[in-house]
């Protein structure tokens, strides 16, 4: 990949991922191992990488799994510290703000510019090398990136949502450098950026949206990258509303169009 246009050097000492979560006891092991293995990726070697998953209004085992997840040696490697936190707010955009906040308190000292946040779901899998591509355009000058993502099975929708997802999100079957979608399970973004426009916003839905806009607006250097996507659930009942499960219902029966 050619090199991003500011030409601008960062280090990045702290990379943090943070993972939002409302009863996901069958799915957020598998979040927590993948996160674990990208954070043993070479290329994070001498960066601090820690997640927070923000436990939100759980009333199942998804504190126990995450708990068994991040205990287990062979999943996460060694290379991954960890906070759990609980709130009970059912709001998406509230949450992942708690988690940044919880960052922020345990980094504080260090430089914001040094920090990478990064988000996902508990819903979803990040690739191994997921944070050390972020880590990559980081270094190249960006101040955050969108990510794409995939779907990892279809079996709750019609022939037909799985046709419009590919038609329309990748045009002939491929997807170019640069893309516009959003999504708040593969998203990275600088401290300092971050804090400059004020965090995600309170909402129960496109709080990714919203901070993706309000950094294009101060002007920082966002990359649109198809590369590492990550696979996310393919439910028809999501945890947020008007979410990425109701899209793929659109999909399957109006033709509506992915985020």
């Amino acid at each position: 990949m050619e090199a991003l246009p500011s030409g601008r050097a960062v280090a990045t000492e702290v990379v943090a991922v943070v993972v939002p979560a409302h009863n996901e006891e069958e799915l957020i092991g598998a979040c927590v191992a993948a996160i674990g293995r990208a954070a043993a990726h070479p290329d994070l070697a001498g960066v601090a990488v820690h997640l927070v998953l923000v436990l939100d209004d759980c009333h199942d085992e998804t504190v126990l799994r995450a708990e068994e997840a991040l205990a287990a040696p062979e999943r996460t490697g060694g290379a991954l510290t960890a906070s759990v936190v609980a709130v009970s707010v059912r709001n998406v955009g509230r949450a992942r703000a708690f988690g940044v906040t919880q960052v922020f308190f345990r980094f504080g000292t260090i430089d914001p510019e040094a920090v990478w946040l990064t988000t996902t779901d508990a819903d979803s899998v990040v690739p191994p090398d997921w944070l050390a591509h972020h880590l990559d355009l980081r270094r190249q000058g960006a101040d955050a990136c969108a990510g794409t993502v995939e779907v990892d099975n279809w079996d709750e929708h019609p022939e037909s949502a799985r046709e419009r997802f590919d038609a329309l999100y990748r045009p002939e079957g491929q997807l170019e450098f640069g893309h516009p979608h959003v999504h708040g399970t593969n998203l990275g973004v600088s401290m300092a950026a971050y804090l400059e426009v004020g965090g995600f916003s309170p909402l129960v839905t496109a709080e990714d949206h919203a901070l993706w806009e309000a950094l294009a607006a101060a002007g920082r250097q966002l990359v649109a990258t198809p590369k590492a996507p990550v696979t996310t659930s393919g439910r028809r009942h999501g945890r947020s509303p008007a979410g990425f499960a109701d899209t793929l219902v659109r999909l399957g029966s109006e033709g509506g169009r992915p985020t």
